[in-house]
């Protein structure tokens, strides 16, 4: 159902990003017709030209006018990577603590945007009133710091939005979760708790971040030959600063190597972190140090395509090789969807006999997501009526469900991305379904992400490109000229020349009779042509490329 001039009453819930697989967090609170966004994230597709896609903002367009702020929960891309792209589009006040409003302001600077959005700085237990709403940042634990859930009260009640969140009690940067505002909150009444459900087959929680510090500086200093690469995710400040401890106690110098990675580490600097750390060395030092004395941080723990390990690799970085018996620790765990890409990065490095270390071998990475353990703890604190899984491939979402149910909260509604819920004392009601959909990042501009553009792209990529020139007169049609990519090998001389011929006896014998001596009809005998020659293909093939016809009169 189009939500164009529709009021919505009471306070309803709608998930326009975030419920149909992991990224994309994008969710709209709606009282009394008046909307809250939180968060506005990317999400990263394997699919054939498709890397970063960002949620469709149809509602969001419709419903401008009624769109009171933003509020960014963290600062991960999945959580804010869609502002530069959506935000133009509603033009709202974004309320992020300070660290992600920083990065940010590192992206809208990319777009010339950053003196546009209003960006304002939120802290701890601030309570901004903005309409039918007073909003609540809430710290919690997480991979990357001043991460936040937020406590939403409205006049029908509170809901509590978890953002990516969990129980870490040794912390080495960043706050913990704050288990007694969380508690004043259950004690008072929650009437729903939207809650992150990507670890939610996982039954014990991970152990602290001191944990992983001690972990890979051990590791480190146990491997003295040749030089050591971590991967891990850019905006762990942690875990960066844990490498750092890593280099200096085993007498290694840390180099970063990636973009991202000296962004993330200006924009720890600005915001007041790493100050007992001296700046990271550049990628290009490495050919000046000895192997032994080298540990270098890259980006692509993910398999992410264009990351540096994806280059490094597959030999194709500027300044980076790594040789045989090199060793590359992956200090993260694979998010759903990356096995396979992540797995190709693995087999390429183990074909050039460099060493690899998982968190499977090594308890080298700590979650910044809840476990079942974990889940059930919030749970005792919030006291929802009403457990809405958020954030997570479908499997993940029903798990979590589960596991709401086993401890004893009734209603757990497992939401699809467009489904409004209207939220009340009695329990939940789904309403209607807004037009949401999927939109590709291309080059500067979004297209969608199962539109003309990328299923043409695909059918090139798959099947190759037939271009041909057709000239014809009253009374005559002849093949002029005919070319391919990605159809024939070069050796393929012969049964290229075999296809052409079938191709022109069959444009002579198909399309001739249709002129009858009268002026050709050059629409008619283009579609009819492509149609013929694809035909042909297919039948010597087994494959139909597309089609390019040009007709000469």
């Amino acid at each position: 159902m189009d939500s164009k001039n529709i009021e919505m009453k009471g306070l309803n819930f709608v998930p326009i990003g975030g419920c149909s697989g992991v990224g994309m967090n994008l969710y709209a609170y709606i009282h009394d017709d008046q909307w809250i966004l939180v968060d506005m994230g990317m999400g990263f597709d394997g699919n054939f030209g498709r890397e970063l896609i960002v949620p469709s903002p149809e509602a969001l367009i419709k419903n401008k006018s009624k769109i009171k702020a933003l509020f960014i929960t963290h600062s991960h891309e999945d959580h804010i990577g869609a502002i530069p792209y959506l935000w133009p589009m509603i033009e709202c006040p974004v309320y992020a603590r300070p660290f992600a409003v920083e990065m940010i302001r590192e992206k809208l600077q990319q777009f010339d945007l950053e003196k546009e959005v209003p960006l304002i700085r939120a802290l701890p237990h601030s309570k901004i009133e903005i309409g039918h709403f007073t909003v609540e940042f809430i710290s919690v634990a997480h991979s990357t710091p001043e991460s936040s859930a937020l406590a939403i009260a409205t006049p029908a009640g509170v809901v509590f939005h978890s953002g990516d969140w969990r129980i870490d009690d040794d912390p080495v940067l960043g706050a913990k979760t704050d288990e007694e505002t969380i508690k004043k909150y259950g004690d008072a009444g929650v009437m729903a708790l939207a809650c992150d459900s990507t670890n939610a087959f996982r039954s014990v929680k991970y152990g602290s971040e001191r944990d992983v510090r001690k972990n890979l500086v051990d590791l480190v200093k146990k491997h003295g030959k040749n030089r050591i690469l971590i991967t891990c995710f850019a905006s762990n400040l942690a875990r960066l600063e844990s490498c750092y401890y890593a280099a200096k106690e085993s007498g290694r110098e840390l180099l970063i190597v990636g973009r991202s990675l000296k962004k993330i580490e200006r924009v720890a600097k600005s915001s007041g972190y790493f100050t007992k750390i001296p700046a990271f060395l550049d990628e290009k030092k490495a050919h000046t140090l000895p192997s032994t004395k080298v540990l270098m941080v890259c980006t692509g723990s993910q398999g992410e395509l264009n990351s540096a390990l994806s280059k490094i690799s597959n030999g194709l970085h500027k300044t980076v090789q790594l040789q045989e018996n090199d060793l590359v620790i992956f200090s993260s765990r694979v998010i759903p969807g990356n096995e396979k890409s992540v797995l190709e990065i693995q087999n390429a490095l183990t074909e050039k006999g460099i060493d690899i270390i998982t968190d499977v071998d090594y308890e080298i990475h700590a979650s910044g997501h809840p476990s079942q353990e974990e889940l059930e703890h919030l749970y005792s604190l919030v006291k929802p009526n009403i457990l809405i899984p958020i954030h997570g491939e479908r499997i993940h979402l029903r798990k979590h469900a589960e596991i709401a149910r086993e401890y004893g909260i009734k209603d757990t509604p497992i939401l699809k991305d467009g489904e409004v819920i209207n939220l009340s004392s009695s329990g939940y009601e789904v309403t209607r379904t807004l037009a949401v959909g999927t939109l590709a990042v291309d080059g500067q501009r979004l297209i969608p992400a199962n539109g003309q553009v990328y299923r043409q792209r695909e059918t090139l990529s798959s099947c190759g490109v037939v271009s041909v020139c057709i000239k014809c007169s009253k009374g005559s049609v002849r093949l002029q000229d005919m070319t391919s990519i990605g159809v024939f090998e070069k050796s393929e001389t012969v049964e290229m020349e075999d296809i052409r011929n079938d191709a022109a006896s069959e444009i002579k014998l198909s399309l001739e009779g249709i002129l009858n001596g009268r002026s050709p009809d050059v629409h008619r005998i283009k579609s009819l042509a492509e149609k013929l020659i694809g035909t042909v293909f297919l039948n010597a093939r087994g494959k139909k490329p597309a089609v390019m016809v040009h007709v000469m009169e």
